[in-house]
């Protein structure tokens, strides 16, 4: 704003001394003065109007310090440099509706594609809404811009970061029987509806498991591997309602559960992740069985109001017919158990090196 002040003040002087000393050549300079603006504003409307752009929304953080980038791509095809284009991006948390407002500005080479980023910083897990409506490009003197109307959204989820832990699945949990629509891509069983693997028959093979057809057709015999059914063996209580803890003891507690929930993954162990959702009777659980299961969870609890009521004596009422080898339980105190034995207690400045040092047998 000064500076258009400045400009007005300083053309209203030329003009006046002009007129004062009836100076033709002052005349010149004034008729320019105000002319070389309009001028300006003319040749970026024909640049404004090639302007392409697209927003940018990084999902995961860049470095250690878990600031996220947000920003525009903007696509010059002309051959006219721009000195300065802006934009400011509303961000907002989907769930809790808290905004926050970024502001990118820099310079638009011709016939260049580039991007305008900022920082979003300490970002809380949850589903995230980027948007910008205008794009505001500037004249070359830097006072006079004129405004590109875009309207673009993205919508990223924030993942809780995920530290060091040190897992064991022991053999009693991985091979814990129990009936399941998955099985065992390794491991036989003695689930006759699903087959493993066929082989030639060897020394001690039981007669019921010879596969009569094969062998008949290949004039030696061939034995059916059966698969063992694979269910979730192990239980995540999450006995927890966010909303009411802190900031950054809400950060630490999706941050433990997104760390053990991938150690389990890394181990190729499916596991339960139960929760208790704000008025329902009955518990939820999700199954996670793979990468794309535990993404579903977060997209699922990011939108829930959940509260405590998770435990293993609800989880026996709600689900008779489910058994389970090994259960851990991470309450709202950052307090975790596993099977009823207490194990520690996360601190939010202490997490990782709490977490590096914790050894959890399953």
């Amino acid at each position: 704003m000064w500076k258009r002040i400045l400009y007005i003040l300083g053309t209203a002087d030329i003009f006046y001394l002009a007129v004062l000393y009836r100076s033709r050549a002052l005349l010149i300079v004034f008729g320019a003065a105000v002319l070389l603006p309009l001028f300006f504003l003319c040749v970026l409307s024909s640049v404004r109007k090639e302007l392409k752009t697209e927003l940018l929304f990084f999902p995961y953080p860049q470095d250690d310090t878990g600031e996220y980038l947000v920003g525009i791509r903007v696509d010059n095809p002309s051959r006219i440099y721009l000195d300065r284009v802006s934009a400011k991006i509303r961000i907002r948390n989907m769930a809790t509706g808290n905004k926050r407002w970024l502001k990118v500005a820099g310079q638009l080479p011709a016939e260049t594609v580039t991007e305008l980023k900022g920082k979003l910083q300490n970002a809380e897990f949850g589903l995230w809404e980027a948007e910008c409506e205008v794009l505001y490009c500037y004249e070359w003197m830097n006072f006079l811009y004129l405004s590109k109307k875009i309207s673009s959204k993205k919508q990223v989820m924030i993942f809780p970061d995920v530290h060091e832990v040190n897992l064991k699945i022991g053999i009693r949990t991985r091979l814990f029987w129990s009936d399941g629509e998955q099985y065992h891509p390794q491991v036989s069983g003695d689930d006759p509806s699903e087959t493993l693997k066929l082989r030639e028959y060897q020394s001690g093979d039981r007669l019921n498991r010879i596969h009569w057809k094969l062998s008949a057709k290949n004039s030696s015999l061939i034995v059916a591997e059966m698969s063992m059914p694979m269910n979730c063996n192990i239980v995540c209580f999450l006995d927890a309602n966010p909303s009411v803890m802190k900031k950054k003891e809400a950060k630490t507690y999706w941050e433990v559960v997104n760390t053990i929930s991938q150690g389990l993954l890394n181990q190729e162990c499916a596991y339960y992740l139960v929760w208790k959702n704000r008025g329902q009777k009955e518990l939820c659980r999700k199954a996670v069985r793979k990468v794309e299961d535990l993404a579903d969870f977060w997209s699922e609890i990011s939108s829930a109001s959940m509260e405590k009521g998770a435990d293993s004596e609800t989880y026996a009422r709600d689900f008779s017919y489910d058994y389970y080898a090994s259960g851990l339980l991470w309450n709202e105190k950052l307090e975790l158990f596993c099977n009823e034995k207490f194990l520690v207690k996360i601190r939010p400045e202490q997490i990782r090196r709490q977490l590096a040092e914790l050894e959890i047998v399953l």
